[in-house]
C-alpha cells in the first residue's frame, strides 16, 4: 500500500510540474540600417533562458524617402521548477 501512495505522490509532482505557469512577452527595436540590425537587436533584449516563438518586422517609410525597420520577437519564459524534497 505504501508503494502505491509513493507512486501516487511521484505522479502528483509530475503533474505539477507540468501546470507550472509560463510567462509570455516581447521587445521591440528599432534600426536606421536595415530589418536585420532590428531584427538583432531586438532579439539581444529576450530574457536569457527564454524561447523565442516569433517574430515580426515592419517597415516604415519617414520624410525624405527613407526608411525604418521596427521588428518585434515574442517569446516565453518557465520559472525554474521545484525541487522535490528529499
Amino acid at each position: 500500500m505504501s508503494s502505491l501512495i509513493r507512486s501516487l505522490g511521484g505522479l502528483s509532482a509530475v503533474l505539477l510540474l507540468g501546470a507550472l505557469p509560463v510567462r509570455a512577452g516581447s521587445v521591440t527595436a528599432d534600426s536606421i540600417i536595415d530589418q536585420e540590425s532590428a531584427l538583432q537587436e531586438a532579439t539581444g533584449q529576450v530574457p536569457e533562458g527564454a524561447t523565442v516563438t516569433g517574430s515580426r518586422c515592419q517597415q516604415i517609410v519617414m520624410p525624405g524617402d527613407s526608411f525604418r525597420y521596427r521588428c518585434s520577437v515574442e517569446f516565453t519564459t518557465t520559472p525554474p521548477a521545484a525541487k522535490p524534497a528529499p
